[in-house]
């Protein structure tokens, strides 16, 4: 049985480009969608509507002293709203 390979979308027109502010928003009050946001530095812009279930996860990784990607800090998991008032 042959095990399907996970699908990579790669957008080719941001390559090089420096990254100035990415941001996760909801388009309205409690919305099901969100948007990703990603502001580039020559004053362009990304954005990626995403159809998710209104609970993101957020984990901060560092290199440990074997040189793998390890949880930095605590995850924080929740909505968008309640992840943006928890940074205040």
């Amino acid at each position: 049985m042959s095990k399907a390979k996970r699908a990579i979308l790669a957008v080719e027109e941001v390559v090089g480009k420096r990254i100035r502010r990415l941001c996760l928003e909801e388009p309205y009050p409690q919305a099901r969608d969100g948007y990703l946001t990603i502001e580039f530095e020559d004053g362009t812009s990304l954005l990626i509507e995403v159809g998710c279930r209104s609970c993101f996860g957020i984990t901060h990784l560092s290199r440990d002293t074997h040189g793998e990607l390890a949880p930095a800090k605590m995850p924080m998991r929740g909505t968008i709203r309640s992840l943006a008032r928890g940074k205040r």
